[in-house]
C-alpha cells in the first residue's frame, strides 16, 4: 500500500484508514528501542520488554514443559509456524478451527495444547467447552497465554491492536476449568521469559 494510496483512501474511507495512521504514530513515538549490554529491548513507559517478544513465536518457549504432559494423539489449536511436536496443527480454517473440530470425535484425544490463541477468541468459553469435549477422560488441556502485565498485548494495545479480544488471567481460567469438569494439575501465574503463563488441567473421569 503506497503513501499516495493511503492518503487517497483516508479521504474516501477515513473510518478504515485513519485508525491505521493513529496506531502507526502511537507506535513510533511511544515505544523506544533500547540496547542494554548489546541486547535489544522495547521500552514502553516504565516497562522494558525483550526484543524477541516482537519476532519469535511464543510456543517453543513452553514446549519442554508441555512434553511432560502432552503425549499420544493431540491437537495444537491456533498453531502458528511452530506447532507442538507430534501434534495435529489446527489453524483458523473455515472447516476446522478453535470453534469447529468436527474431524475429531468427542473424547478421542489424549491432549489439546494451545499457545497464545485463547486471547484472540471472543467466545472463549464456547471454545474451551468444545476442546474439553474432545479430550478423553484423564486427557490433558495445556494452555499457554500472554501474561496480563504485558501491556503491549492488551486489546487495542500497540502490538495486539484489535486481534486480542480480552485479557486472560490465571484466576479467570482456573475458576472456569474447575467449574467445568477439569482438575488443575499445574499452573504458574507469574510471567516467564516470554511474558506468558501456563495452566495444565486434566479432564475428570
Amino acid at each position: 500500500m503506497t503513501l499516495t494510496y493511503k492518503i487517497k483512501k483516508a479521504f474516501e474511507q477515513p473510518g478504515e484508514i485513519l485508525p491505521y495512521f493513529y496506531r502507526a504514530v502511537r507506535r513510533k513515538f511511544s515505544i523506544k528501542r533500547v540496547l542494554v549490554n548489546g541486547e535489544l529491548f522495547y521500552q514502553y513507559g516504565d516497562d522494558m520488554y525483550p526484543g524477541y517478544l516482537a519476532n519469535q513465536s511464543a510456543a517453543p518457549f513452553i514446549f519442554n514443559r508441555a512434553r511432560s504432559f502432552c503425549c499420544g494423539i493431540g491437537l495444537d489449536i491456533g498453531a502458528g509456524s511452530s506447532a507442538f511436536p507430534g501434534s495435529i496443527a489446527v489453524q483458523n480454517d473455515p472447516r476446522q478451527n478453535a470453534y469447529q473440530l468436527d474431524n475429531f470425535a468427542d473424547e478421542s484425544l489424549d491432549y489439546i495444547f494451545s499457545s497464545h490463541c485463547l486471547e484472540h477468541l471472543e467466545r472463549w468459553q464456547e471454545a474451551l467447552g468444545l476442546w474439553m469435549k474432545k479430550i478423553r477422560s484423564d486427557g490433558i488441556l495445556f494452555l499457554y497465554l500472554p501474561h496480563q502485565s504485558m501491556r503491549l498485548w492488551h486489546p487495542k494495545g500497540l502490538w495486539a491492536g484489535t486481534d486480542h479480544k480480552w485479557i486472560p488471567t490465571c484466576e479467570i481460567l482456573l475458576d472456569f476449568l474447575a467449574n467445568n469438569g477439569m482438575e488443575i494439575v499445574e499452573y504458574n501465574p507469574d510471567k516467564d521469559e516470554y511474558w506468558s503463563f501456563h495452566i495444565v488441567a486434566r479432564k475428570k473421569g
